[in-house]
């Protein structure tokens, strides 16, 4: 995926993929990307292993976050949590202009009150955070000053760590202030159900035949509108959320044969093969890799 991306007043080409790969994990424990662009492909479902940002700033264009699609307007706010499987669908008839803030989960999470939005974006399920004006232009500017301050030098590296607290602390507060506030949005609630208690049992019994009996519905059904309605095959979705799990296990210092059964995985061999194919490396060169 190569997108143009405006920083410090230079336009580059930044292919995103080569450096991080489809599903992508972060070294550093923050990037900000401004970009503009005509965007003429079609994004596939997908996960982070870091906490993202998007402040939308214009074109038309919509996010499907775990089976549920906003609508996009100015000046909204996308908090998309590590591990949430997610892709933006965007019209190629106009510009689609946002900064995208990635930031290391393990960096955020050392300092809870900034990791509380998104915190709340898990609990609540409430992806997209819609502002006042006057709200909304103050985070934006911060978001704007964070991207134009150099990195080049010891001053500079510590005035960005202070603007990026800054907009974090903004954000928290907006999210506090404004939580009450419901946005619309598209979904399929039978599937929002199955997707919730997925989630609420995924170190548990999870085969089509208990999920089904669960909601009352024939295995057919369950299979063909959790495809239809989320992009992804419902043993795919469940497979991908043992292994964000794993992986974190692993990150953190677990064994992989720790990791594969307290993930609900019952295999270690086929634990393995899922964790190589969905990581591109077993286990130990995921753990070394997370820690350079």
């Amino acid at each position: 995926m190569q997108i143009v991306l405006y920083n410090q007043n230079m336009d580059t080409t930044y292919d995103l993929d080569a450096e991080y790969g489809k599903r992508g994990y972060l070294k550093e424990n923050y990037r900000i990307f401004n970009i503009k662009n005509l965007c003429k492909q079609e994004f596939e479902f997908h996960y982070h292993e870091f906490e993202k940002l998007v402040l939308f700033k214009s074109g038309k264009a919509s996010y499907i976050i775990e089976g549920k699609e906003y609508v996009l307007k100015p000046n909204d706010i996308l908090l998309v949590c590590s591990g949430d499987i997610h892709k933006p669908v965007i019209s190629s008839d106009e510009e689609y202009e946002r900064m995208i803030i990635w930031i290391k989960s393990d960096y955020i999470k050392n300092n809870h009150s900034l990791y509380n939005c998104f915190e709340k974006t898990k609990e609540s399920g409430q992806y997209l955070l819609r502002l006042p004006e006057s709200s909304a232009n103050e985070i934006f500017y911060a978001a704007e000053k964070f991207n134009h301050e150099s990195s080049e030098n010891f001053e500079s590296d510590l005035m960005k760590n202070t603007i990026f607290i800054q907009l974090m602390i903004m954000l928290n507060r907006a999210c506090e202030k404004y939580d009450n506030i419901q946005i619309e949005y598209k979904s399929d609630k039978q599937t929002d159900s199955i997707i919730e208690y997925i989630n609420k049992n995924i170190f548990e019994d999870l085969s089509v035949d208990k999920i089904s009996s669960e909601f009352f519905i024939s295995r057919y059904y369950l299979m063909h509108k959790f495809k239809r309605v989320t992009g992804k095959t419902i043993y795919s979705y469940i497979r991908s959320k043992r292994l964000i799990h794993a992986a974190d296990l692993i990150s953190s210092g677990c064994s992989a044969k720790t990791a594969c059964f307290e993930s609900g995985f019952n295999n270690y061999s086929v634990f393995l093969k899922a964790f190589k194919k969905e990581f591109s490396c077993v286990p130990t060169d995921y753990r070394k890799a997370k820690k350079m």
